[in-house]
């Protein structure tokens, strides 16, 4: 068998050639699964609630054999007011697989905009850089029931107090690469399907996956003011190890949680879908006036 032998300054330079080539294209940092839950349930104090579904749940993962369990209970974390915004009548923005998001809280406003794709390289080869030098970007895995997998490609940065977003133009001032909107910039963009959401959320609960944590979030969202829940949605995080990869450990206990939330019945909306995909259909004239 023939060995190729390598001279320590052909090797760095081969090293620093694929640095360049990959400079620039992300990978993915971690995987978010999430299931939306039965917003009933949550009518009548939203934690304590959040607290009986940990409850169930590590009743359900010792019955499907899971050899750890999740500790600690859910508190609040924060409490804010969420937009999304595309082009009424044609949903342009949603069209072209992004979505643009605002959330503000006490600590003032902030704007994501997100590209999502079945396929990995294309989110990860979709620039979504940000115009804010506190501009923070992301690729993740977005898990959904059954089993769906879309790579989100993210840019989260502060949106000034005086910053109006009317137009599609205002993606390409917050968004500099992003130009798949130039041609129709002056098209308007308003809250999609008229919401301005309350949203909570509660964290703390952690589950041992074997290498890298599951950090739990749930998240009730109420509707233009109303006290009465209109979504909730249970999800966990997991991030890729020092290595930059999921070990087969941690993905199938991961994938154990996932499965045994989902057989919660009493507890799990049916269909589901997604927290963005019910926010296009709380409206459903919106993209079609």
């Amino acid at each position: 068998m023939t060995k190729i032998k390598w001279n320590h300054a052909a090797a760095l330079a081969f090293f620093a050639a694929s640095q360049v080539a990959h400079a620039g294209t992300p990978s993915v940092g971690s995987r978010e699964y999430k299931v939306l839950l039965n917003p009933v349930a949550f009518d009548s104090s939203p934690v304590d609630t959040a607290n009986r579904f940990l409850t169930d749940l590590q009743a359900s993962l010792a019955a499907n054999g899971f050899d750890s369990t999740v500790k600690k209970t859910f508190s609040a974390d924060n409490d804010r007011t969420v937009l999304y915004y595309d082009s009424p009548g044609t949903c342009a923005v949603k069209q072209a697989g992004y979505s643009m998001r605002e959330r503000d809280d006490s600590s003032g406003r902030n704007i994501e905009l997100k590209f999502g794709s079945a396929n990995e390289t294309t989110s990860a080869n979709t620039d979504v850089s940000g115009s804010s030098s506190k501009a923070s970007s992301k690729l993740e895995d977005d898990i959904t029931p059954p089993s769906n997998q879309t790579y989100s490609h993210s840019t989260n940065e502060p949106l000034s107090n005086s910053k109006n977003i009317n137009h599609l133009s205002d993606i390409n001032d917050l968004f500099p690469t992003t130009h798949v909107f130039d041609s129709i910039s002056s098209q308007s963009l308003a809250p999609v399907s008229g919401l301005s959401i309350h949203e909570l959320t509660f964290d703390g609960p952690t589950s041992d996956l074997g290498q890298e944590d599951a950090d739990f979030t749930m998240t009730v969202w109420y509707a233009n003011g109303s006290s009465t829940p209109a979504l909730a949605e249970i999800s966990f995080e997991v991030d890729v190890n020092d290595n930059g990869v999921f070990t087969d450990k941690v993905t199938s206990r991961s994938q154990l949680i996932f499965n045994t939330i989902q057989g919660m019945t009493n507890w799990v909306q049916s269909p589901s879908s997604t927290k963005t995909a019910w926010v296009y259909k709380y409206q459903p004239t919106f993209c079609s006036q």
